[in-house]
This record gives C-alpha cells, structure tokens and sequence, in this order.
C-alpha cells in the first residue's frame, strides 16, 4: 500500500513538472511578470486578442507607440516613384506595415468601411481584412500576424469610439478606454482588471518597452477652444504599470488655469538621459499654448514661450535629430489653422528656445480628432532628418530640414486631391520607407 501511494506521489510531482515548464514556456521568465491563464480558445483566436505563438506586428496612425511621429529607415522621397489606389469612398485614416511581400495598406472609409491593399513591387493586390467595418472616429491599429492584415478597434465592449485598443504582447492582453473613462484590461471575454484613470474620450493609449501605459486623463472643459473635435480637454496625464497587477503609478495634475490641448503626449527621452521626458501642449485663455516638458515625476523640467493670446494652439509634431549638428529638436506648427508656422526648438537649460521657424504651412484641419498629418524621417538619403509638412491648402506635402541657414524647403509633392487623412509610413524590409496618404479624390496615393 505505502509502494502505491509513492507511486500515485511521482506521479502527480511528474504532472506539476509538466504544468510548470508549460506555464514557464508560455509565459516567459521575466520577474514580476504577472501570471496570465490564456485559455486554448483564446490561443487560436484570430482577432480578437494577441497570443504567444505567433509573431506579430504593430502599426500606429501616430507611428510609434510612445507618440512620436517619426518613422525609422530612410528613402529619396522627392525621387521615389508613387501609385494611386482608388478606393470605393473617401479615406478617413490610412495605416501600413510591413509584410512578406511588402507593404499592407488599409483605409477606413468615412462611412466606417474597411479596405486593405496589398504593395509589392510597385503592383496593388487587394486583400482580406477583418473586421470590415469599424467606427469612422476610431483611429485603427494594424496588426499583421501570419501575414494576414487585422484592425484593433472598439467592438462590442463598452470602449469610447473616440480611441482604440492596444495590447499587450507578454501577457495577451487588451486595453482600452471604457466609456465611463475607466481603462479595461480584457483577454478575449474576460475583465482582468479595471483602474478608475477619468481617462481623455479621445485619448491615444501610449506604451513604453516595458509595457507602461501613458495617457490624458481628467477632462474639462475650463478651455472652451474646441478645434481638436470637441471642447473637452485634459487636466492631468497618467501613468500606468502593467507588469504585475495593473496600478496606476502616477497622475501629473497640470498648473492651474491650463489644460493639455491634446489627445496624447509624446513619451520620449528629450534630453538624452536615457529616461523618457512627457512631452504635452499646455493652454490657458489668457495665453494661449505653450510647450512643456514634465519628467515621469511631475516636475516641469522645461517649458516654450506661449502663443502670446488665447485660443491659439501649438500642434507639437514630433522629437528627433533634426539640428544641423543633428541636435535633439522638438518639431510644432504654431496656428497650423491661421498661417501656420513651422518651428524647431532646442533644450536650453529649462527653456524650449526656437530655433528657426516658417510660415505657410499646417498640419491639422480645425474640428478633427486626426492630429498625424505631419510626420518626421529621413527623406532624403542623408545623415539629417526631415519634416513632412502639408500646405496651408493641403493639395501639397513639403519636404524640410533645419539646417546651419535656417529651414530649408527641398521640395513639394502634389497629392492629386486634398489631404483627408493622416500621413502612414512604414519601414520596409530592406529599411527603406513608403509614405502613404489618403485624398478627397477617394485614393490613396503611396510613394516607394
């Protein structure tokens, strides 16, 4: 009997072996990392979560999932040989990632359909996308897995269909902003947790490498300015931990009197320490918007000068080495609706100097949610990056640099329509770039 029962012990320590190296293979052994069951159903699902056995890969209207609208590689933008594709309505949104034969381009119409296309070798297939109908005010995410194309778009959750979901790829889990301003943790049917964040209706969901989320949270609507889609503005900018327990880590409450004038922040090390900075446009009435820059504890370690009157907004572009010595920059356009001026500004100490500026270009149309039509990257084949800047009429994008003389225009390219929607890039297999937009001629013209 005693033999027996040692046996029936080896056997279930054997099983608990089994169980162990399974949840360790599946899950990583990344320390602190939360334990996460991911049921077989949810490992097969095809949209509707990520899971751990598949590659996958993401791609954003605002390019990098910290905000910063800059895109990695390299291309000979006013050379690069570009093709039409005419769609069945006029294109609210454009995303693009890389595929095993290209590029993967998708629309979504502003009746809210989806179409996905299909770039190799200069030819335009067409291609299944699910799901084929989304929310026109919902700014997709793209994910290509097996080489197939997917959408990340609220669903039939309760989310704001002002934002989108994100996910969280050593977890398999999905995030997204509920409608009563809560941030959901979801894998697939199942609510993993809930944090009561007051989140932006239309905030964007950042995330860091270590899966960090950052977002604009306490709307108000002290700043009745209302060009971003609505009069609602944010307070406060959260920070989220993700590792273990979903928590909040910390809320960054804005001085009083100004709100962020945004719908996301651009999360991203500013002054070369090696630690993200939190890049905001903060506005008052009396002043107008100005550029700050907090560190991850609150602190406002520098600010730009204001518009000089209220009710005139700053459309903060993207952080990269665009100095002519290949300085770090931040790149706005001031009143990209009235005149708009291009500028680039450097760290001094704890002030955002402008260090050049032009007039006569935009990159948002007043009353719209899209705030990534105008992006930064290297479109020209050297050792300097670019801004990619509409016009004031937006028939046009403008190739820009700063340079030792100042902004430097090296040249236009006609859209064939005016601009409708954001600007898409994507890094190519071979680190070359291709652009992408959408016009009111219902096309997307792309340049490779």
């Amino acid at each position: 009997m005693m033999a027996g029962n040692r046996n029936l012990t080896f056997i279930l320590l054997g099983m608990l072996a089994v169980i162990v190296f399974i949840a360790i293979a599946m899950n990583g052994t990344q320390d602190g990392q939360e334990d996460v069951i991911i049921p077989e159903e949810i490992l097969d699902c095809d949209y509707c979560t990520f899971n751990y056995r598949t590659p996958f890969t993401l791609a954003y209207t605002y390019l990098q999932p910290d905000g910063n609208r800059v895109v990695q590689g390299n291309m000979d933008l006013l050379s690069a040989d570009y093709t039409d594709v005419q769609l069945s309505g006029k294109p609210e949104w454009v995303v693009s990632a890389a595929s095993n034969n290209g590029s993967i381009w998708v629309a979504v119409l502003d009746d809210g359909a989806v179409e996905a296309f299909e770039l190799s070798n200069g030819d335009i297939e067409k291609v299944d996308i699910s799901p084929a109908k989304i929310h026109a005010d919902s700014p997709p995410i793209l994910m290509i897995k097996n080489d197939e194309a997917f959408l990340l778009a609220p669903g039939l959750w309760n989310e704001s269909h002002l934002s989108h979901p994100i996910a969280l790829a050593s977890s398999g889990r999905t995030v997204f902003i509920e409608t009563s301003g809560d941030l959901v943790f979801r894998v697939n049917d199942r609510e993993s947790a809930r944090l009561e964040v007051n989140a932006l209706p239309d905030a964007r969901l950042l995330l860091d490498e270590d899966e960090r989320i950052l977002l604009l949270t306490g709307p108000t609507e002290d700043y009745k300015h209302g060009v971003l889609g609505d009069s609602v503005e944010a307070s406060s900018v959260t920070l989220v931990e993700t590792a273990t327990t979903p928590s909040i880590a910390k809320v960054i409450d804005v001085p009083e009197g100004d709100v962020v004038e945004g719908i996301a922040p651009i999360w991203t090390d500013f002054d070369g320490d090696g630690i993200r900075e939190i890049l905001v446009t903060l506005s008052n009435a009396e002043d107008g918007a100005r550029l700050v820059v907090f560190d991850e504890d609150g602190n406002i370690i520098a600010s730009g000068p204001a518009a000089g009157n209220g009710y005139r907004w700053r459309h903060q572009i993207a952080v990269a080495p665009f100095g002519p010595q290949g300085e770090i920059e931040i790149a706005d356009v001031l009143t990209p609706h009235i005149g708009g001026t291009v500028e680039f500004y450097q760290l001094n100490e704890d002030e955002l100097t402008v260090m050049s500026g032009l007039s006569g270009y935009s990159s948002h149309m007043p009353g719209s949610r899209d705030l990534d039509m105008a992006i930064a990257g290297n479109f020209d084949n050297d050792t300097l990056l670019e801004l990619l800047v509409p016009t004031q009429d937006f028939m046009e994008l403008t190739v820009m640099e700063h340079n030792e003389k100042g902004i430097h225009v090296q040249g236009h390219l006609l859209l064939g329509g005016v601009l409708n929607t954001n600007i898409a890039a994507v890094t190519l297999a071979n680190n070359s770039v291709a652009i992408g937009v959408g016009t009111d001629e219902e096309i997307i013209r792309i340049w490779y």
